[in-house]
C-alpha cells in the first residue's frame, strides 16, 4: 500500500531553509546507498513523487515519514536531522 502523507507546502518562513537542507542530506543518503526514488519510496511505502518533493525542500514531512525514509536508510533519523541542521555547520 502506497500512502501519500500529509504534506504542508513550503511556505516562506521559518523551516524552509531546514526542509531544503533535509532535502539534500536525504538525496546524497538515497544515492550513496544506490537507491532510485522510485525504490526508496517503495521501500517507505510512499510514492516517487513525494520523495521527489521531499528532496527538492518543497514540503514538510511528518516525522513518521523522516523515520520510515531513515529505516529504509539504515540510518537514524536523529543523525539525519543534524546532518541536515544548517546551524550546525
Amino acid at each position: 500500500m502506497v500512502i501519500e502523507r500529509n504534506a504542508s507546502p513550503v511556505a516562506s518562513g521559518e523551516g524552509t531553509e531546514l526542509r531544503g537542507h533535509f532535502g539534500r542530506t536525504l538525496r546524497e543518503a538515497r544515492q550513496k546507498a544506490g537507491l532510485t526514488q522510485a525504490a526508496l519510496a517503495a521501500l517507505a511505502g510512499l510514492t516517487q513523487q513525494y520523495v521527489a518533493k521531499i528532496e527538492a525542500g518543497q514540503i514538510n514531512p511528518t516525522l513518521a515519514t523522516m523515520a520510515a525514509v531513515a529505516r529504509v536508510l539504515h540510518l537514524d533519523v536523529g543523525d539525519m536531522l543534524r546532518l541536515a541542521d544548517p546551524s550546525t555547520e
